[in-house]
């Protein structure tokens, strides 16, 4: 049996002044790198568009990538 946990993170990224954009992009493999452990592999990524409602009738829609991650159970 399998297992999947989700991590959330941003759908772009940010380079700044005197970053590289090597520099940016190396962090979403960092996050794939600190998840695989303990048996997780990484799976996929999916785009995930989340609405937050603020009140009644004011909502914000913010857009991040899902990472997904796989484990073999027994």
């Amino acid at each position: 049996m399998k297992i999947y946990k989700v991590v959330p993170c941003a759908k772009s990224v940010v380079v700044k002044k005197k970053d590289t954009v090597e520099d940016a992009i190396t962090k979403y493999f960092d996050i794939i790198k600190h998840e695989c452990v303990d048996g997780w592999e990484f799976h996929s990524t999916s785009p995930v568009l989340i609405t937050r409602k603020l009140s009644k009738f004011k909502k914000r829609e913010e857009s991040y990538n899902a990472f997904v991650f796989v484990k073999e159970v027994k």
